[in-house]
Order: structure tokens, then C-alpha cells, then sequence
């Protein structure tokens, strides 16, 4: 039997303005494993990034409960909470004064004492990330010097250096070549299945998701569907967010023709 990770009950995602609400999706009920790549799928403003930062408690639920590993996130600390889930967001950039590998140790802050010393043990956890995002040969190099793929395998690292179960990415891949989002999710998967922690990715590349996940959550209409990719109601709810005139999608090949 598969082990919940995370799991939310009748969760309300959206925002508050004054005295009003503004529910995006509602009455969400999820059960995320350990050790599955995940990714949500969604068309432009249909809430990917209210209900991953919701998941991140970047924003707070409108209603319902979330849990990490059966304890509710309201029971949990800031610091508790960052040795659960580690986030990865596009506007995420670190001070380029640093280098790599203090760019990478900083994930190691939860666990560090108030002086912020970095143990052996603390040491080889960094290594590792390292190693599993190919980072090593930069360590040496500052941030500033940095491509964007690199860059962004960097901040991958930081959130593996974190060590907690769940990791979620906000469009991880949004401004690299085909090569380097193609190197990304590949990075990922390998991250999923080595380590057996659970990954979340928002993405808008849709043929890459279909090919690397695990399963694929879906928000569309205020809906949220989750499932593997050759179960139907997945299957017909990824034609109806995107089909149209100049996209379909192609079950036996599984991915969009354009």
C-alpha cells in the first residue's frame, strides 16, 4: 500500500479582499504519495499557483485541512514546516554574491544552529544534492555567473539540501531551451525515484509532464482532477482544458499534435 504523504479534506483555495472571498477551486480532497512525480496542469489563470502556494502555505486555505505525514499544517511550526516541504519558485533567486555551494548549503538552515554552522553530516546531505543535480563541477562559481538551466538546477539542489519529503515547483522550466527542460524533469523523475521524496511541478509543458509523471492533477473549471494518464476521466479531461482548432490530444501517442 502507497503512503500518503499529503493530503487535504474539503480544501477551499483563493483569496480574500476586504471582507469578501474569492474561492478559486473548492471542496478539493487529495491523497499525494510518497515517492511520486506529479504535475499540474492548467490553463492560464485556473489557479495553479494559488493552490501550489496554498500547498506551500505561502497563502492560507479559505477552508478545509491539509496534512503532512497526518499532522495538520496548523500544528506544525515555521521551522517543523520547513523540514516538510521545500519550495522552488520561479521569482526565487538567491543573493549573487553568493557562490553555489553556499547557495545550495542554505537549504541546510532549518536544521543549522542560530549561528548557522554547517555540520559534517550537514555537509554530505549538500554533496548529495549535488550530486543528484550534477551541480558539483559549479560549486566554485557564483550565482551571477550562471546560466539559467544551471541556475535553476542550483535552486533544485537548495530544495534537496533542505531534506524533506515533498518538494514543489512552481514552473521550474519557464525560460530554457527544449534541452534544458527536457534535462529538468529528467533531473526530477531520477529525484523522485532515488530518493522517494514526493515532487509537485506546475508546468505549462504539457508533453513533457504526460511522458515523466506519475500522475497528473488538473485544474480546470474550478475543478481539480487527479490521475494517471491512461485512466479516462484524465484522458478526457486533459481534451477538454486544451483541444481546439489548432491542438488536440492524441491517447495512443500521448501527447498533443499541433
Amino acid at each position: 500500500m502507497k503512503t500518503i504523504i499529503l493530503q487535504t479534506t474539503q480544501l477551499a483555495i483563493g483569496y480574500k479582499q476586504g471582507k469578501k472571498t474569492l474561492p478559486i477551486c473548492e471542496h478539493i480532497d487529495l491523497k499525494i504519495h510518497q515517492g511520486e512525480l506529479l504535475c499540474l496542469l492548467g490553463r492560464n489563470g485556473s489557479g495553479k499557483s494559488t493552490l501550489l502556494k496554498t500547498l506551500a502555505n505561502m497563502i492560507p486555505a479559505l477552508e478545509g485541512t491539509l496534512q503532512i505525514n497526518q499532522n495538520a499544517y496548523t500544528d506544525l511550526s515555521t521551522k517543523n514546516f520547513a523540514k516538510n516541504i521545500a519550495v522552488v519558485l520561479t521569482e526565487s533567486l538567491p543573493e549573487n554574491s553568493l557562490t553555489v555551494y553556499e547557495t545550495i548549503a542554505l537549504g541546510r538552515q532549518p536544521y543549522t544552529n542560530w549561528l548557522g554552522t554547517i555540520t559534517t553530516k550537514d555537509q554530505e546531505i549538500v554533496k548529495n544534492a549535488m550530486k543528484l543535480t550534477s551541480t558539483h563541477d559549479l560549486q566554485s562559481q557564483y550565482i551571477h555567473q550562471l546560466s539559467d538551466g544551471q541556475l535553476q538546477r542550483v535552486m533544485i539542489a537548495r530544495a534537496l539540501a533542505q531534506d524533506t519529503p515533498i518538494i514543489l515547483l512552481d514552473e521550474p522550466t519557464s525560460h530554457l531551451d527544449i534541452h534544458h527542460k527536457l534535462n529538468i524533469f529528467k533531473i526530477l523523475q531520477k529525484i523522485s525515484k532515488e530518493t522517494q521524496k514526493t515532487i509537485l511541478i506546475s508546468t505549462h509543458e504539457i508533453n513533457l509532464a504526460l511522458k515523466t509523471s506519475d500522475r497528473l492533477m488538473l485544474i480546470h473549471k474550478n475543478l481539480i482532477t487527479l490521475g494517471k494518464v491512461d485512466e479516462e476521466i484524465v484522458q478526457n479531461k486533459l481534451k477538454d482544458i486544451f483541444n481546439s482548432q489548432d491542438i488536440h490530444y492524441d491517447a495512443k501517442t500521448r501527447q498533443f499534435i499541433f
